[in-house]
């Protein structure tokens, strides 16, 4: 992995993990989960992107926020992907530019109010910087994740979640596991809404 470090055996790596789950901000999640339950309340849209990896994981933030926050008899969070739409990603590279494929589906899908999520541990994918750029200046709210020293989306967030640390794989896990942490507090939060007598006809 060019540009990051790596651990020789799983015992360093469980290690530096629990050493960086002692480092990271625990209220930035929890800021980043208000951030969303604002924008279930509201009904508006999460987009959320990345770059290799962190494409990935962006697939699988979607997936959780939409899924696992679900609460029976509860509307659900319009949460999307944009690295899942792989004709509108590989049209704008070919044909724009791949510093737009983010910020291209954005302009065409989300409105003031809604949300960008970008997730990079450099802090500096062209893409994710000028798409969270564009999003700011649309009235949109940002949340970021970041690694090594946070790059520029660090500062670009208005909500920052940073991995403080330059091992590709470490970060990437614990950007995962945000998103779990997120989607678990986005539906507690959509529960502590229910009436007890609705929840007691389940």
């Amino acid at each position: 992995m060019p540009g990051g470090s790596t651990c020789p055996t799983a015992r360093q790596y469980m290690d530096e993990m629990r050493r960086l789950l002692a480092q990271v901000n625990d209220i930035h999640a929890d800021k980043a989960t208000e951030i969303l339950h604002t924008a279930w309340r509201g009904d508006r849209r999460v987009f959320i992107f990345g770059n290799g990896g962190s494409a990935h994981t962006a697939s699988h933030w979607a997936l959780d926020l939409m899924k696992t926050a679900e609460v029976p008899g509860q509307p659900r969070l319009r949460a999307m992907s944009l690295t899942d739409h792989m004709g509108v990603m590989t049209a704008v590279g070919n044909d724009l530019s791949y510093d737009d494929v983010f910020r291209y589906p954005l302009s065409v899908f989300s409105e003031p109010g809604d949300v960008a999520v970008a997730i990079s541990c450099s802090g500096n994918s062209p893409n994710a910087v000028k798409a969270c750029e564009w999003a700011g200046q649309q009235g949109m709210t940002v949340i970021t994740l970041t690694g090594f020293t946070g790059g520029a989306l660090k500062k670009l967030g208005d909500v920052n979640f940073h991995v403080p640390n330059d091992n590709y794989g470490l970060i990437e896990d614990i950007h995962m596991s945000v998103g779990h942490i997120v989607a678990q507090g986005l539906r507690h939060r959509i529960l502590a809404e229910i009436p007890a007598e609705e929840k007691a006809a389940w």
